[in-house]
């Protein structure tokens, strides 16, 4: 009996080392919008993590741009294949939560710790019914981009009011044989740029009582002040990135998300002025506007899938990995802890793009969109309404309230499902 005993514990001990040795790591697919040297960063930590992490193997698959990662995962939806992972935008994620496949976050283990250590402004957007569902990692903040030189020559300190850059703009623009060669102020004719200008004039959408509010005061006079920047000369306007206009230097000074610094210095390669990121001005509020997407895991994969999903969440936004995505990436670190490591500090005080711009304002700091199901219909409304009035088809009162009228109706036709 004894014997047998033994030659169990034996086989079992054998067993249990194979399983050891042939035991393959929890698979986590995370879908991501992240090109270029964004792309390459992301890979880098992830590779990383997995090396840290031999048990758990988390493969990235690249989809293209933030909007295309969420059109694909309302497909999977439908479909009920989504991924371990993957970015969301808020407006889609609430779509996500209202059909009930993101895992709760706040559920998992070291919950509190963790969220404890982020912006409070940037856990807006993941949060549903009070409870948090996504957590910020890819987010930048809507700044305002300088060629300082311009400023230099022209004996002019960088703006703080929008009327500030009004004159600026005016004061930079330059005529030559009737053509302008180079304007003041260039700034892209999307949903996000008129909301990031609309916030500064204490703009809103959304009312505190939940009324839709786009042609509100507050808003149209925004939009005025970006028209009669284009329709006096002094501001260029358009859908595309301005890499061009960088590069011939038309332009003086860009509205733009922080992320884009990367992008813009490769364009103005090799020139003597460099850029400049500063706060974006203000008017009635400061209130700069976040971009960019959350995390989200869903409790559709295996325990075992979401658990690993979270473990390199937290890693993503750990103090460490935090700083290196930032410094690579323009990206905000979300982590408050950062702001105090000796390597940031270094580094911002080093760096000649003014990238400390990126940490001004954050507790005031507001969303670019509603965590609202239907704001994607609200949005496109409110961009083309946009482009109508940078295009003067249309007033600014008469664009919003158009796109008022939209959103309402996207609005009703939701609650009406």
């Amino acid at each position: 009996m004894k014997k047998l005993t033994i030659l169990i514990s034996v086989l079992l001990m054998i067993v249990l080392f194979s399983a050891s040795i042939f035991a393959q790591p929890v698979v986590v697919t995370f879908w991501e919008g992240m090109g270029a040297k964004l792309g390459t960063t992301l890979q880098t930590m992830t590779d990383l993590f997995n090396k840290q992490n031999p048990d758990i193997q988390v493969n990235l698959v690249y989809l293209g741009s933030g909007n295309e990662v969420d059109s694909k995962l309302l497909t999977a939806m439908s479909a009920n294949a989504l991924p371990t992972m993957a970015q969301v935008k808020g407006p889609w994620a609430s779509m996500l939560f209202s059909k009930g496949f993101l895992a709760p976050l706040y559920e998992f283990p070291n919950f509190t710790q963790m969220v404890s250590s982020i912006y409070a402004p940037l856990l807006v957007s993941g949060t549903f019914n009070g409870k948090i569902y996504t957590l910020p990692f890819n987010r930048d903040i809507f700044d305002l981009f300088l060629r300082p030189q311009m400023f230099e020559q022209a004996g002019l300190p960088y703006p703080k009011t929008m009327q500030e850059m009004a004159q600026d703009a005016k004061l930079l623009t330059v005529v030559q044989n009737g053509k302008t060669v180079r304007y003041g102020l260039g700034f892209r004719t999307t949903y996000r740029q008129f909301t990031a200008v609309a916030y500064q004039f204490g703009g809103s959408y959304i009312s505190p009582n939940g009324q839709i509010t786009i042609n509100s005061t507050q808003n149209v006079a925004a939009l005025t002040y970006l028209v009669n920047l284009v329709k006096e000369g002094y501001a260029y306007a358009k859908f595309g990135y301005f890499d061009n206009e960088l590069t011939t230097s038309s332009v003086a000074m860009l509205l733009g998300g922080s992320a884009e610094l990367t992008y813009d210095l490769s364009d103005i390669a090799g020139q003597s002025d460099g850029l400049v990121m500063v706060p974006i001005p203000s008017n009635v509020t400061f209130k700069p506007m976040l971009h960019g997407q959350n995390v989200a895991i869903f409790n559709t994969a295996t325990e075992a899938q979401q658990q690993a999903a979270w473990k390199y969440l937290q890693f993503l936004l750990s103090p460490a990995i935090q700083l290196y995505w930032a410094v690579q990436t323009g990206y905000i670190p979300v982590n408050e802890q950062v702001a105090n490591l000796p390597d940031w500090k270094n580094f911002v005080s080093q760096n000649q793009n003014g990238v400390g711009a990126i940490m001004v304002g954050l507790d005031q700091s507001a969303d670019y969109a509603p965590n609202l199901p239907w704001w994607t219909n609200a949005r496109d409304a409110i961009r083309t309404a946009f482009e109508n009035a940078i295009h003067m088809t249309m007033t600014p009162q008469q664009a919003l309230d158009w796109a008022q009228q939209q959103a309402e109706q996207a609005y009703e036709s939701y609650n009406s499902k």
